[in-house]
């Protein structure tokens, strides 16, 4: 049925007095948004596990593919944030997210029916242009549905996707590769015969509509922020300009460990491989089962912990948390790609992932406590779209530098992500921490109060 389209002005947001949503109807908005976060990670995932047959399908270079990776999904993703976040703020976020999750899906499936890199690439341009409506949208969407002292852990169940993702990618990597390889060419109905890695895009992008069919029983909540302050007199830039010590601190110090996330994310699996001659099955199923376990429980449990702090009193609990998760990591991390074998370096990842995990969503809902309402989709917006451009750009290639121009050794991974690390996570972590009294000052002013009479979360 059709409808007219809403105005792109400021929605109607409600007073502070407005009882919040039922919890039930909150945490399965939760569900619905986190599953679609899932869908998203396994969609920006499949092409690094059919990079063989793709490469002998089409005849392109590594440089080719690294292109299709980086540039044409990162670039998109994170430049199409900035006009989503301004947009998320506007008109319904149910429906952004629905749209975006048509296209996204759409174009997973166009890259099965592409036959050039050209194609390739402008169906990778928008699965990354139609997954940057996701996380803006959503971050926005919990902050209205929880109370500001709950609201951390929902948002870090959501981010524990990611980890979701990345780990069932790299576990069925291995596994996905093989059968690909072996399997004979695949007859689709209305689409005919086509490779087996087309097969594998095709069917994914369709599967992943489900999310939309789920997305028509979430509730689009009320949006909420201090009586007076309204978007139309109180711009994004104004907001950065009142508390630039807090966003440029949180900012860079998360900026800095996402160099580190990247470039971890990037090049592990090929250090077993490298080092210890584990094979990609190996590495996926083993690697994979940690960053599943462990990276989830990871962002979740930071998320609790930051709640129950904030409930009971403890100011800046989301900041402090980031931070000191940042530092808490650094010794595992480098004591694991320095590990005299495969399996010590695979137990001393297990509470390390742990760490490495926790910053994922408590770091941004740190933002989201010290801005209102109105402004919550492009402070996240602004979020993704700094880590994004920061870690896909710098974060790979700056293990590969030290590799090649430190070490003279690509064989040396271990010691160029622990270098990494070592260098990056210690000023990053004092940099978010250092961030704690500006934040309070912003959430002073900025913070929607409670119904409950309770303090902001911090």
């Amino acid at each position: 049925m059709a409808s007219a389209a809403p105005p792109l002005s400021p929605a109607p947001v409600s007073q502070v007095e407005t009882p919040w949503p039922n919890p039930a109807r909150s945490w399965f908005a939760v569900a619905v948004l986190t599953l679609g976060y899932v869908v998203s990670f396994v969609d920006r995932t499949l092409l690094s596990l059919l990079i063989d047959p793709i490469k002998a399908d089409l005849g392109l270079s590594d440089t080719e593919i690294a292109l299709l990776q980086g540039l044409a999904f990162g670039l998109f993703y994170t430049v199409m944030g900035l006009p989503i976040g301004w947009i998320v703020d506007r008109i319904s976020r149910k429906r952004v997210i629905g749209a975006g999750v048509t296209f996204w899906c759409l174009a997973t499936a166009a890259c099965g029916l592409s036959n050039s890199f050209w194609q390739l690439f402008i169906a990778r341009m928008g699965v990354g242009a139609g997954e940057a409506t996701l996380s803006p949208a959503a971050i926005s969407m919990i902050g209205d549905n929880f109370p500001p002292e709950k609201r951390a852990f929902p948002i870090s169940v959501y981010s524990m996707a990611s980890s979701i993702g990345a780990g069932l990618a790299l576990m069925v990597g291995g596994a996905v590769i093989g059968s690909v390889a072996a399997s004979p060419e695949v007859t689709l109905p209305l689409i005919g015969a086509v490779a087996p890695w087309q097969a594998t895009f095709i069917i994914v992008g369709l599967a992943g509509l489900v999310v939309v069919v789920l997305l028509t029983f979430v509730a689009e909540p009320q949006r909420r922020e201090m009586p007076g302050e309204t978007s139309a007199s109180y711009g994004l830039l104004a907001h950065l300009r009142r508390h630039p010590a807090f966003h440029l601190r949180h900012l860079g110090g998360m900026a800095l460990y996402c160099i580190v996330i990247y470039g971890v994310l990037s090049w592990m699996p090929a250090y077993f491989m490298r080092s210890f001659g584990w094979t990609a099955t190996e590495v996926g199923l083993r690697y994979g089962f940690v960053v599943l376990l462990c990276g989830g429980f990871g962002l979740s449990g930071a998320g609790w912990l930051a709640s129950r702090l904030a409930q009971r009193g403890v100011e800046a609990a989301a900041a402090r948390v980031t931070g000191w998760s940042i530092w808490l990591v650094t010794p595992f991390m480098m004591a694991a790609c320095l590990a005299p074998s495969a399996w010590i370096a695979l137990a001393i990842l297990v509470p390390g992932m742990v760490f490495f995990t926790a910053s994922g969503g408590i770091a941004v809902a740190a933002l989201c406590e010290a801005a209102p309402g109105s402004l919550r989709g492009r402070v996240a917006a602004l979020y993704f779209f700094t880590l994004g451009i920061v870690g896909l750009t710098i974060g790979p290639v700056s293990v590969a530098l030290i590799t090649e121009h430190i070490l003279g050794d690509t064989q040396q991974l271990g010691r160029a992500i622990a270098i990494n690390v070592a260098v990056l996570c210690p000023i990053a972590g004092t940099l978010v921490l250092s961030a704690i009294a500006p934040f309070r000052r912003a959430a002073a002013l900025t913070q929607t109060a409670s119904p409950s009479g309770k303090g902001p979360l911090s």
